[in-house]
């Protein structure tokens, strides 16, 4: 199923928040307008206290959107406050993307479409709500430069494309949010991170959803995540040296696709003791992978996970057969750590595959995801080169966006 950007209209206004206020029926809250009895008011206390008790109070709070995942499900973004309409695609000044993220408290929109080339990193504020889907034609890349949410809270950003590339200053990630919380990535593509693709360090409560994270250079990695309450769900990692992710920190790690790696889900030996719930993903080796068992790598039994539903296919004959894989070394758990767990398991491994490489990024695909899911569809069976259904470059693992043979220096255009 191709879902596309339509499918998700946007209104945005001050006086009508994103976010749906729907934890409460409207016919309970009507008996406070009619003048409800005690017994009524009684019975309403009660029934509340039961649903805090039961279902923690996060549940009670509003969803960021519809579909919205894990723990960073609750982020309130820029709601309630004013809508800035990115206007140009100029580095910087009025009407840019790096003035429009330079205040908190606001909806990010765009009335236009292409690649920012960012001449620096770009320095995000709290409470932001960035809405690439409002975005005409197929949408906003970032090119050149890191984007950084470090240190800040309240983030919801969708339908936005992240590709640092070898312009960009080599000690930065394409996106960074070391320091931060209560954040929610959703259909965003990221692409070419020089220190990592996703860089999150000391951080809490962040849900990664839908979305690609291929083709990282230099160092080669995925994700460095450390801190508490990391969601990744139905996410398409792509030819990534190792980090896919690197888990120093409690999470949930379900439904994704891991294609073309040389090692996987990874738990660094001296990271210290965490949960992991690790659930119907499908590793498939590729040209990279020479160990196909190190799609989980330096687990050790100071981890515990709960493991349930995971798929290996390592035999690279075009075909998607894989047979079940757990880690290994590590203290099992016979339930999940997260009480979250279960409610959002909702596809086999096979059907995710499915899943993922129809929904996962920004949509619509451009040229440069439309290369990642035509490689990841050969299963290793492709071969070296530039084209679609190709391997890419050597073992698939690129050093440069230039290797990708698109145009735009690499990183395709966006029309």
């Amino acid at each position: 199923m191709t879902v596309g950007k339509a499918a998700f209209p946007v209104v945005v206004s001050t006086a009508q928040p994103l976010i749906k206020m729907n934890t409460i029926p409207a016919s309970v809250a009507g008996l406070w307008s009619r003048g409800a009895s005690a017994f009524r008011l009684f019975a309403l206390c009660f029934s509340s206290l039961f649903l805090l008790v039961a279902f923690g109070s996060s549940q009670l709070h509003a969803l960021a959107f519809t579909g919205a995942m894990g723990f960073g499900a609750n982020a309130t973004g820029g709601t309630g406050g004013t809508v800035y309409t990115v206007t140009n695609l100029s580095d910087n000044g009025t009407g840019s993307f790096r003035d429009a993220v330079s205040a908190g408290n606001r909806i990010v929109q765009f009335n236009v479409h292409g690649y920012i080339k960012l001449l620096s990193a770009v320095s995000c504020s709290s409470n932001l709500t960035i809405l690439g889907n409002t975005s005409p034609g197929t949408g906003i890349g970032i090119e050149g430069a890191e984007v950084s949410f470090s240190k800040h809270s309240n983030i919801i950003c969708r339908y936005m494309r992240f590709r640092q590339g070898t312009l960009g200053d080599s000690g930065q990630s394409a996106v960074n949010i070391g320091g931060g919380s209560d954040m929610i990535f959703d259909h965003c593509s990221l692409e070419f991170g020089q220190w990592d693709s996703f860089d999150a360090v000391t951080c809490s409560n962040v849900t990664v959803q839908n979305c690609i994270i291929a083709d990282p250079i230099n160092q080669q990695f995925g994700a460095h995540v450390e801190g508490s309450n990391f969601t990744f769900i139905d996410n398409l990692w792509v030819s990534c040296h190792n980090r896919q992710p690197l888990a120093k920190d409690s999470d949930q790690y379900i439904q994704n696709v891991i294609y073309n790696y040389e090692l996987g889900y990874t738990v660094a030996n001296t990271g210290g003791i965490f949960s992991h719930d690790i659930v119907n993903n499908y590793f498939i080796t590729g040209p990279a992978t020479t160990t196909p068992s190190d799609c989980f790598f330096q687990m050790n039994i100071g981890q515990s996970c709960y493991s349930a539903g995971n798929l290996l296919d390592s035999n690279n004959d075009g075909s998607l057969n894989g047979s079940s894989v757990a880690p290994t070394g590590v203290t099992v758990l016979t339930s999940p750590w997260a009480s979250t767990t279960n409610s959002l398991t909702t596809m086999t491994a096979a059907q995710a595959y499915t899943y993922v490489l129809s929904n996962a990024g920004d949509l619509p695909y451009d040229q440069l995801d439309q290369l990642v899911i035509s490689q990841v569809q050969k299963l290793g069976h492709g071969t070296t080169g530039t084209g679609a259904g190709t391997d890419g470059p050597g073992t698939g693992l690129y050093t440069s966006q230039t290797q990708t043979g698109l145009s735009n220096g690499g990183y395709g255009t966006i029309p």
